[in-house]
């Protein structure tokens, strides 16, 4: 279950000057206050999306917004409102998404740099991500038991599962087969190129 809303953050609080309580007629007993209303997820504040003005009297606790404060109350609000900067911890779910997302790039990244010098300089032990042909949403695994030139050795799992990172579960000796065959450096290339070879990991790295 998304937990979702809206909540208000206090910002800041200043006389407002130059008018009486509408309700006790009290001359200087009004204030301003000026309150952040922000989105959030979780209880993580996502971003803000409004500024909100509320006139209060301290002596009989008149609240007053919007369109029922005097004239002259709803001008200082615009202006305190214009002067007022939202604070930066509002948009905390949005510079989470954005640190997640360079960091997500990044990983990419050094992942496709490290698959790179794998397959160009292949070692026994590695292993290979195998994703099935077609629309089919199933993973195996390919383990390379030698090498030598531009040909592996590899012999491949006897199982699939739907998850795009199948290693964690089905890289156990039990699971291959026994019987090896051989693919190129190219022949792996092209595997790469059409998607069907999704990942490599060393894990004695």
């Amino acid at each position: 279950m998304v937990i979702y809303g809206i909540k208000s953050s206090h910002l800041r609080t200043e006389p407002l000057l130059g008018v009486a309580c509408p309700s006790c007629s009290a001359p200087k007993a009004m204030q301003l206050s000026v309150f952040s209303r922000y989105a959030h997820a979780y209880w993580i504040p996502f971003f803000p999306f409004a500024k909100a003005a509320v006139a209060h009297c301290t002596h009989c606790q008149l609240t007053l917004d919007g369109k029922a404060m005097p004239e002259a109350a709803r001008e200082q609000a615009r202006d305190l409102k214009q002067q007022t900067r939202l604070p930066l911890w509002t948009w905390s779910g949005v510079g989470l998404v954005a640190a997640g997302l360079a960091w997500a790039a990044v990983a990419g990244t050094q992942n496709a740099r490290a698959n790179k010098a794998y397959l160009a300089a292949p070692r026994a032990g590695d292993i290979y991500t195998i994703h099935s042909t077609g629309d089919s949403t199933q993973y195996s695994l390919l383990k390379v038991v030698s090498a030598k030139g531009n040909t592996v050795e590899v012999v491949a799992n006897e199982y699939e599962i739907d998850n795009s990172h199948p290693i964690d579960e089905l890289n156990a000796p039990t699971k291959y087969g026994s019987k090896s065959f051989s693919l190129t450096q190219f022949e792996l290339q092209i595997m790469q190129n059409k998607g069907q070879l999704t990942d490599v990991d060393r894990l004695a790295e």
